[in-house]
């Protein structure tokens, strides 16, 4: 009985924590920096619905109703969209969570946004963030055997600079994964 109270109110909390972002306008993002994701927090922080598919009692966790993502320092040298061996370690908890949700997710349901930094023209930019998300997929899918067709690379340019007062620096040359609202 206790459990169900617990998962109720963490649904109701949750619930009202999405509505409060979606009302804002503003995406949720579960934050891990430069250090390898943790599959089961990544996994609880996208996909909170499947804490309920095993269950043997009515649960109340919902899929969330605005956007989420993992804020991943996922960095690209200059100039570059290969995946060095650091990016590629830190893609291993984000490719056990998607690889368990196999076959439960819908077509470009993650998006996979590509940045760069402020160098160079708009369109060498959009074109790089591109690349970097197809190299991200193409890791993914090859790696963990995530359906490529449920992930969706998109790429920014130089739009949103996670820096914006350092253009140039490291940090705006990343990688984000977003899992689509409703």
């Amino acid at each position: 009985m206790k459990i169900k109270h617990t998962l109720a109110f963490t649904a109701l909390l949750a619930a009202f924590g999405a509505s409060s972002a979606f009302a804002a306008g503003d995406r949720e993002t579960l934050s891990v920096g430069a250090s390898a994701t943790d599959a089961a927090q990544v996994e609880a922080f996208l996909f909170p619905e499947a804490e309920c598919e095993n269950s043997k009692y009515q649960c109340l966790a919902v899929r969330p109703s605005s956007e989420r993502s993992v804020g991943m320092e996922l960095r690209f040298r200059t100039g570059s969209a290969e995946l060095t061996p650091e990016a590629k370690a830190q893609l291993v908890g984000l490719g056990k969570a998607l690889e368990a949700r196999q076959g439960k997710l819908k077509p470009g349901e993650i998006v996979i946004e590509g940045h760069a930094d402020a160098r160079g023209s708009a369109e060498l930019n959009k074109k790089l963030s591109e690349e970097r998300a197809r190299a991200v997929v193409k890791h993914l899918v090859s790696t963990h055997s995530v359906d490529s067709k449920t992930l969706k690379p998109v790429g920014v340019g130089k739009d949103r600079l996670k820096d914006a007062s350092h253009p140039d620096a490291e940090i705006n040359r990343r990688v984000e994964l977003v899992r689509t609202a409703i």
